[in-house]
């Protein structure tokens, strides 16, 4: 009879060791999960404005539940790009500083690089972190550490923000 218990014991024991390796690792997800650089919702948001430094100003806003670019052209906007350029409010922090923690100038952000305003939030933007590529990021109440693959839409020509429609020539008959 202990022949015939030993595998399905050894069966169950492996399957609770499992279950308890997925709980820890699901714990440990939990606790590295990162806080948004903003509480803003990107849904919420009726204009925002985009500058950095060699880039043309964009200014966009939304009319009628679409998105218009105001400037550098007035033109129909294209609506995946602004969802882009929205989604940066809701990047990952990974690294938080208090506000005085860190001289501005030393990190791009006196002047900054660039300046994201949403609604009556403005984000400044400064160099990226030498080791790891990530953007400092001045929220106004911290400096935090954000990813660069969000922020690096920031420095976008306006032409790829324009709808495709509005941006191709009617073709001639």
């Amino acid at each position: 009879m202990r022949r015939r218990l030993r595998a399905p014991l050894l069966l169950l024991a492996l399957c609770i060791g499992l279950g308890v390796l997925v709980q820890l690792q699901l714990r440990h997800e939990r606790a590295a999960a990162h806080e948004p650089l903003t509480d803003i919702d990107p849904a919420g948001v009726h204009r925002f404005a985009v500058e950095c430094r060699g880039c043309t100003p964009r200014r966009f806003e939304r009319v009628a539940g679409h998105w218009q670019m105001r400037a550098p052209h007035d033109a129909p906007a294209d609506e995946a790009a602004v969802a882009r350029l929205l989604a940066i409010a809701t990047a990952p922090v990974l690294r938080r500083h208090a506000a005085g923690a860190l001289d501005p100038a030393r990190i791009g952000l006196q002047p900054p690089q660039a300046l994201l305003r949403l609604d009556d939030r403005e984000l400044r933007f400064g160099a990226t972190d030498a080791i790891d590529g990530d953007r400092y990021v001045d929220t106004g109440t911290a400096i935090v550490l954000v990813p660069e693959q969000y922020t690096a839409l920031l420095f976008e020509p306006a032409e790829r923000e324009i709808a495709r429609a509005a941006s191709t020539p009617a073709a001639t008959p």
